[in-house]
C-alpha cells in the first residue's frame, strides 16, 4: 500500500515538472530565445562547412591533422558564439516581456470592486501605448463603477421612504379590529381608510414615476440610442406638454405664456421628446410657484454654420439659482431646493405637492437631448429666474427649415 502511493506521489510530481517545462515552452521569451539559438546555429554550421571546405581545398598538401584541427578549433569557436547569442538572446527577451509581465500581475491584482491601481509603465514604446490605453479604460470603468454606486445607493434611499409610508399605512388600517359602535363612528371609519388608501395611492404612483425613471436612465447608462426615429414636430409637442400641465401651473398661481413656436421638426421619438418638455416646464412651474407668475415656453429656428437647429426656451421669473449649484442640476438625484429661494414656501406647506420630486427629472433630460444630438443650456440670475435652452438639429428639407 506503502509503495502504490509512494508511486502515485512521485508520478504527480513528474505530471507537474512535466507541465512547467510545457509551460516554458509556452512562454514567448523561451520561444524567442530558441528561435535565435536554431537560426544562428544552422547559419554557423553552413559557414563552418563551407569554411572547412574550402580550406581543405586550397590547403591539399596540409597534414592529415590539420583540417581536423582547424574544424575544432572552428566549432569552438561557432560553440561559444552561440553560447553568448544564447545569453543575450534570453536577457534582451527577458528584457521586452518584463513590461507584459508587470501588466498581467497588475491586472491579476486588480479587483473587480478595486479599480483604483494602475499600470504608469512611463515608456514610449507600444508596450507603453498598450499600458496607457488600459490605464485609460480603467479610469472609465472606475468612473462608472462609482457613478453605479452611489446611483444604487440613491435608488435604496429614495425608494425607501415610500415604502416605509406604504408599510405604516398597512399596519394602521389592518390594526383597527374593533368594531365601531355607531353610524357616526362607522363613518369616520371609512374616512380614515379612504385617506389611509389615497396615501398609498400617491406612494404608488411616486414609486411608478420612480421606477419609470429608473429604467430610462439605465437605458441611458447601457448606451442604447433611439429606437426607431422619426420626424417629429416638438412645437406640437410643446403645445400638448403645455395643456396638460396648464391645472398645476394654474394650482401654483403661474402662467403658463406662449412666445413664438414655429414649426420645429426633429428626427427623434416622441416619447422622449414629450417626457423632456415635461420635465422641464413642470420643473419651472414647480420652482417658480410662491415667488414668480408666470413661465414663458418660446422657440425658433437659428443657422448654425450648414445645420439649422431649432431652439426651445423655456424661462421663468422665480428666484433663479445660485452658480455653485448650476453644474450640479442634471446630476442624479439633485434636489435645487436648496439653490431655489422658493424652499422657504415649503415650511408654509401651500405647495408642497408641487415641489416634491424625485430628483430625475434634469438627469433625464440631459440625456434625451444628447439622444437627440442636441444640447441644452442654463442661464440663471438669483432674483430674476432661470432659462433653459434646448438645441435640436432640424430635419434638413423639412418647411420650417426651408423658412
Amino acid at each position: 500500500m506503502y509503495t502504490y502511493h509512494h508511486k502515485k506521489f512521485q508520478w504527480r510530481h513528474a505530471h507537474i515538472f512535466c507541465k512547467k517545462i510545457l509551460y516554458q515552452f509556452s512562454s514567448i521569451r523561451v520561444r524567442l530565445t530558441l528561435w535565435y539559438v536554431v537560426t544562428i546555429a544552422v547559419v554557423l554550421l553552413l559557414l563552418e562547412g563551407l569554411l572547412c571546405s574550402t580550406l581543405i581545398k586550397i590547403t591539399p598538401s596540409l597534414e592529415h591533422t590539420t583540417p581536423l584541427m582547424m574544424i575544432l578549433q572552428f566549432f569552438l569557436v561557432g560553440f561559444a558564439i552561440l553560447i553568448f547569442i544564447i545569453a543575450g538572446g534570453y536577457w534582451l527577451a527577458v528584457s521586452a516581456m518584463r513590461p507584459i509581465h508587470l501588466i498581467t500581475q497588475t491586472a491579476q491584482e486588480i479587483g473587480r470592486m478595486d479599480l483604483s491601481r494602475r499600470f504608469h509603465l512611463n515608456r514610449h514604446d507600444e508596450l507603453g501605448a498598450l499600458a496607457d490605453t488600459f490605464d485609460e479604460m480603467l479610469n472609465r470603468l472606475e468612473s462608472g463603477v462609482s457613478r453605479q454606486r452611489q446611483f444604487t445607493a440613491d435608488a435604496s434611499h429614495e425608494l425607501r421612504t415610500p415604502l416605509s409610508i406604504l408599510s405604516i399605512s398597512a399596519s394602521r388600517a389592518l390594526s383597527q379590529w374593533d368594531e365601531p359602535e355607531n353610524y357616526g363612528q362607522a363613518l369616520e371609519r371609512i374616512e380614515e381608510y379612504r385617506r389611509t388608501l389615497s396615501i398609498v395611492q400617491a406612494e404608488a404612483e411616486h414609486m411608478t414615476h420612480l421606477v419609470n425613471d429608473l429604467l430610462l436612465l439605465a437605458r441611458g447608462d447601457m448606451g442604447q440610442g433611439l429606437s426607431g426615429p422619426k420626424e417629429v414636430d416638438v412645437s406640437e409637442v410643446t403645445l400638448e406638454v403645455v395643456e396638460r400641465l396648464a391645472p398645476l401651473a394654474h394650482k401654483g398661481k403661474i402662467e403658463l405664456v406662449f412666445g413664438e413656436l414655429p414649426e420645429l421638426c426633429v428626427s427623434g421619438e416622441r416619447m422622449l421628446l414629450t417626457i423632456m418638455m415635461t420635465n422641464l416646464i413642470s420643473n419651472a412651474v414647480k420652482y417658480t410657484a410662491g415667488v414668480g407668475n408666470y413661465v414663458l415656453v418660446e422657440g425658433g429656428i437659428i443657422r448654425k454654420g450648414e445645420k439649422s437647429w431649432c431652439r426651445i426656451e423655456i424661462k421663468d421669473n422665480g428666484s433663479g439659482i445660485t452658480e455653485e449649484h448650476q453644474h450640479l442640476l442634471f446630476e442624479r438625484f439633485y434636489r435645487g431646493d436648496m439653490a431655489h429661494a422658493s424652499f422657504q414656501m415649503r415650511e408654509e406647506n401651500s405647495y408642497e405637492d408641487i415641489t416634491s420630486g424625485s430628483g430625475l427629472g434634469l438627469a433625464i433630460v440631459q440625456w434625451v437631448v444628447r439622444v437627440h444630438q442636441g444640447e441644452i443650456c442654463l442661464h440663471s440670475t438669483v432674483g430674476k429666474g432661470s432659462i433653459f435652452e434646448v438645441w435640436l438639429p432640424l430635419v434638413e428639407g423639412s418647411h420650417s427649415s426651408d423658412k
